[in-house]
């Protein structure tokens, strides 16, 4: 008889971006909330996977539908000691890492999306996201920006 996979989940999503700034189109955003921690969560200490939560409140006109909102990290004290170097910066990746991208609707409102990401061999992330629409993101109407991300390891009970 086969032995039934589960899912364990943080308690505590972690806010790695909460921006009021507007992210013009093509550009990447500027420095994270928080850094990432995968090293310390009571739950799921180290974990493989997260499921990462974008609310993008506005636009300065509705997105073409199927674009999309990309993750982006530099990793952080990759060797104990040292980060991995150039942050992200307008529309230049740097040296960060692609980690997933959210589809965008058409719409001129409010979009909430999660993707399921990858973080094998992420201890310390930090995190941007790059506006691949056509419009700008509208951040400062009173509503920010926000990605979250919990972390998640599959086992068995």
């Amino acid at each position: 008889m086969a032995t039934a996979v589960k899912m364990i989940y943080s308690a505590s999503p972690q806010t790695v971006i909460n921006t009021s700034t507007d992210i013009a189109a093509g550009n990447f955003s500027g420095a994270p909330a928080a850094t990432f921690d995968n090293t310390t969560d009571s739950d799921v200490p180290y974990a493989l996977f997260a499921e990462a939560m974008l609310e993008a409140p506005d636009w300065a006109a509705a997105p073409v539908a199927g674009t999309v909102v990309s993750l982006w990290g530099v990793l952080k004290d990759t060797d104990g000691t040292d980060d991995d170097t150039d942050a992200p910066s307008g529309t230049a990746a740097g040296g960060a890492r692609h980690f997933g991208s959210w589809t965008i609707a058409a719409a001129d409102a409010l979009q909430r999306r999660t993707i399921t990401i990858s973080l094998k061999g992420c201890r310390f992330v930090d995190f941007y996201i790059q506006n691949g629409t056509a419009q700008n993101m509208n951040n400062d109407g009173g509503t920010n920006c926000v990605v979250k991300i919990t972390p998640f390891t599959v086992g068995t009970p």
